[in-house]
């Protein structure tokens, strides 16, 4: 009994010994840029959506946004006992109707179990913020995803790790060994009004799915453009997924639509192209000129988008455009219109349906 006494002695003396150590440790901050960036296919040195050449190719709104970082994360692997992330905003935006931790926060996932596991988000403070994330763990060897904001840019990320931890580029391939998707869309895709990052539903696709997104979600400027074509010319991608009617006038749709899908075609002769119809807004259906809701319905904004993107869609495929797909709107953030938070953008539930609604689309997709 006296043996065993001493021996929980010394481990409790061990533990605690090791815990003021890892409290009493020094923090060395570790550049995030030299580790493994993805969401963004182009090399520049920066976290831009878009390479730099593109602010003389793009529309000035459009290039604006594509300074945000959202779908743009680092992959990294340590065996860090203590982490805190400290991030440098671009311009320090603030909405009334989406979280801070979603518009300029960062959020941690690291790899068990066979899955991503979220740990903590980043919660910004100022346009320069540091959050402890963790301390006092165990120093087991781990595989990080951290996601950047969704509508705001960064200058700068640091981790902020105890001095003896060892920080390196990944060394499992999770998120890096398959080919991008691109998606090209409006403020949703862009990740409004997601909670945090990792709850955008490009991002949770790219856990799911086990390749990265290239988000081209322009927040009230996804309108089918050319410019913005070319950009998804230069990539090397899986699948190329055109979402632009939440932010496009009746007027262009089918027009737009068609040329759009016909770029992508010549750059990209067999790459799959999925086009996405908008969903329904709460007002729309609660208010549909005393009618019900009907796909058939011609007096309803919403679904004359339908209608034109579909219009489009027959066309592109009388021309027999092959690898072209096209899903409907109907049930992407459910039928009970509780996924918004302003009638329009998703909440964390909203988004969360759209994925699981794109998810086996895609995957289905992608195996042929």
């Amino acid at each position: 009994m006296k043996i065993y006494s001493q021996i929980l002695f010394f481990c409790l003396l061990t533990a605690t010994l090791c815990a003021q150590k890892a409290k009493t440790e020094a923090v060395k901050y570790v550049d995030c840029s030299q580790f493994s960036v993805i969401g963004k296919y182009h090399q520049e040195d920066n976290y831009n959506r878009l390479p730099a050449k593109f602010e003389k190719i793009v529309r000035k709104e459009v290039w604006d946004l594509s300074l945000n970082t959202a779908g743009v994360s680092v992959r990294f692997r340590t065996n860090a006992t203590r982490i805190s992330i400290k991030w440098t905003l671009l311009t320090n935006e603030k909405f009334p109707h989406m979280a801070w931790t979603g518009i300029a926060g960062l959020d941690l996932y690291t790899y068990k179990n066979g899955q991503w596991n979220f740990i903590e988000t980043a919660r910004p403070k100022d346009k320069t913020s540091e959050y402890l994330i963790f301390e006092n763990k165990n120093a087991e060897y781990r595989e990080y995803l951290l996601n950047l904001p969704l509508y705001d840019g960064v200058e700068s990320v640091f981790l902020g790790v105890n001095e003896s931890a060892e920080v390196t580029k990944p060394k499992e391939n999770y998120l890096l060994n398959k080919k991008p998707i691109v998606h090209y869309g409006s403020s949703i895709t862009q990740g409004g009004c997601a909670s945090r990052p990792g709850m955008a539903y490009t991002n949770i696709l790219a856990r799911w799915l086990d390749r990265s997104v290239y988000n081209l979600g322009f927040s009230g400027e996804g309108t089918f453009e050319e410019s913005v074509g070319q950009a998804i010319c230069e990539m090397d991608v899986a699948m190329v997924i055109i979402d632009c009617n939440p932010n496009s006038d009746t007027s262009i749709i089918y027009q737009r639509a068609i040329d759009l899908v016909r770029q992508v075609r010549k750059c990209k002769p067999t790459t799959p192209i999925l086009l996405l119809e908008n969903y329904i807004y709460p007002d729309d259906a609660i208010f549909p000129e005393n009618t019900p809701v009907f796909r058939d319905s011609k007096n309803k904004l919403q679904h004359r988008k339908w209608q034109k993107l579909s219009a489009a869609y027959d066309v592109l495929k009388k021309e027999k455009i092959k690898n072209l797909y096209y899903q409907k709107g109907d049930h992407l953030i459910g039928d009970d219109f509780e996924g918004t938070v302003d009638d329009s953008h998703p909440t964390d539930l909203g988004m969360f349906r759209m994925a699981k609604v794109l998810h086996p689309v895609i995957n289905k997709i992608l195996a042929k």
